[in-house]
């Protein structure tokens, strides 16, 4: 009897696993790289932007970086504190 074992790589719980992890990745790179360009146009932030960056998707978050340098305020860019996004 033949044992054919299939590299773990090509399974599609893998593929899965691996493609929703590089997005996760992604999502989180774009989410510090936008709270380093606010420290930096800025200074620091408060609480409820960092959690409302923090809680954004990818989408939101492209929105946010094209925005940066248009901006005046980190509230002009994300929305006020009660604001929902």
């Amino acid at each position: 009897m033949l044992n054919l074992v299939t590299p773990i790589q090509e399974t599609k719980a893998y593929q899965s696993i691996y493609a929703e992890g590089k997005t996760e990745g992604k999502t989180e790179g774009k989410a510090a790289t936008l709270q380093r360009q606010l420290t930096r146009r800025f200074g620091p932030q408060p609480v409820w932007a960092a959690q409302r960056i923090a809680a954004a998707p990818e989408a939101q978050l492209d929105t946010w970086l094209d925005g940066i340098f248009d901006a005046t305020s980190v509230e002009d860019l994300l929305g006020g504190k009660n604001e929902r996004h």
